[in-house]
């Protein structure tokens, strides 16, 4: 099989083009995709720092002239110049070849460090997110891997908190061999059999709205950063203070936000039915729209704040406090999932909350700065095409910011069940579809 990989590969670089002068090898000058693939190997070996361009350039040629020095020192026969020479480029996809140069360490950095941890942040070895950069935590949560090989009796694991070829080769297979209780072991055919373990968000709780009893909890008063769920009791005060029929002008404090916050957009000065801000509020996650209904409701997004904390208090939500009204990230401001379901039982009986947080299009009224404008969720949990569509599901809001995660709040109905689930610190937007979807049908499931 092997011999079967390098006759590809040397058809392929003989055939991939972009050579200086000879068709044989790549040298300073070369460029192209066999560039490209000899530059990412040259990464992952540590030797290049950066991306791959698919320019030969110095820093290409350095690299390769130290693997070539790697190669000589471990026996073969080879001229470190620097030039991808056909017996170098079979040699630099060898894993054999590569030998140490596949070890990851402390001090090394790049993509495949981020690839490494990402496993292990989803495995829970790792409990800062991933950022390229292999040190102390990175180390000790490898040996806890490598520990787990030991005890599993796979041959030739060792504890050493490097991650060689052996612990990566399993860190990224099949973790079923090691009888693992993962979320990406999970049998969902066996809904029922759902617990706080198979599920990836660090926070979670599910909710039967019927009777108040929850069906399952994962560190449910922890407190989390809430990201944009935090417009789910923005959403709420305006309702509640507001006739959603009036017709509004966006005040200045609209365009106060950071600039890569998440937009309607609304523009000062612009005139509207306060009912489509809303709309913009939760379809688009408008953090311009959270400052506009801060200011139009309570006078100013400080004085909206405190309005937020006093209904956070009326309600119990006693992990929570608020310093905005849209979920940007600030210290300050923090909830847990106990509390974001407190807040949603709550305000899934108003109406008209019940009818802007289940809709998934609206159509907002044109105004003198532009033509009528279709706003859309785009949550995959409500879209047929999406392979995380489950059509018993409807509203209420996501959130994301990198210090918060991924985060969703979330209701379903089913034969006349309702159901209410939260998930919090999520690492990406699929497994908190995957989250929603496992708890959902497990809570259809329990009689």
């Amino acid at each position: 099989m092997r011999r079967l990989i390098l006759c590809t590969l040397i058809v392929f670089l003989l055939t991939a083009g972009g050579f200086a002068q000879s068709p044989y090898s790549l040298q300073p000058g070369s460029s192209g995709d066999a560039v490209i693939s000899l530059q990412k190997r040259l990464i992952l070996y540590q030797l290049l720092p950066g991306k791959a361009d698919g320019i030969y350039g110095p820093q290409t040629k350095q690299a390769v002239r130290h693997f070539q020095e790697h190669l000589q020192k471990n026996g073969y026969d080879i001229v470190p110049d620097g030039i991808a020479t056909p017996q170098t480029l079979l040699l630099a996809y060898d894993d054999r070849a590569a030998g140490e140069l596949l070890n990851l360490k402390v001090g090394d950095s790049g993509s495949g460090v981020s690839e490494l941890q990402t496993r292990l942040y989803d495995i829970r070895l790792l409990t800062t997110l991933p950022d390229g950069k292999y040190g102390d935590q990175t180390a000790q949560a490898v040996k806890e891997f490598q520990l787990l090989l030991i005890r599993s009796n796979i041959p030739k694991a060792t504890a050493t908190g490097v991650a060689d070829p052996v612990t990566r080769e399993y860190l990224f297979g099949d973790l079923m061999a090691l009888n693992l209780r993962l979320p990406q072991t999970f049998d969902d055919s066996r809904p029922t059999s759902l617990t706080p373990d198979d599920l990836y968000a660090k926070s979670a709780i599910l909710i039967d709205m019927q009777t108040g009893d929850v069906l399952l909890s994962k560190d449910a008063q922890t407190k989390r950063y809430p990201a944009s769920t935090t417009k789910i009791m923005t959403l709420l005060l305006a309702l509640e203070h507001m006739n959603m029929d009036q017709t509004v002008t966006i005040p200045g404090a609209a365009s106060a936000v950071p600039k890569d916050s998440s937009l309607v957009p609304v523009y000062p000065g612009e005139v509207m039915p306060f009912k489509d801000l809303l709309y913009g509020l939760m379809l688009r996650s408008g953090n311009d729209a959270a400052n506009a209904v801060a200011v139009l409701t309570s006078g100013s997004v400080e004085s909206f704040a405190a309005l937020m904390n006093k209904k956070a208090a009326e309600l119990q939500m006693t992990g929570t406090a608020f310093t905005n009204p849209h979920g940007y990230h600030d210290k300050g401001h923090y909830t847990n999932a106990g509390d974001l379901a407190k807040l949603s039982l709550y305000a899934l009986q108003n109406p008209a909350f019940r009818d802007i947080i289940a809709a998934t299009s609206y159509a907002m009224q044109p105004t003198v700065r532009r033509p009528e404008l279709l706003i859309t969720v785009s949550t995959e949990l409500f879209d047929p095409l999406s392979r995380f569509y489950y059509a018993p599901a409807f509203g209420i809001k996501s959130g994301f910011t990198r210090a918060a995660g991924f985060c969703y709040v979330g209701a379903a109905q089913k034969d006349g069940r309702l159901l209410l689930a939260v998930v919090l610190g999520g690492r990406t937007r699929n497994q908190a579809w995957t989250d929603m979807t496992r708890l959902f049908q497990s809570g259809f499931e329990i009689e």
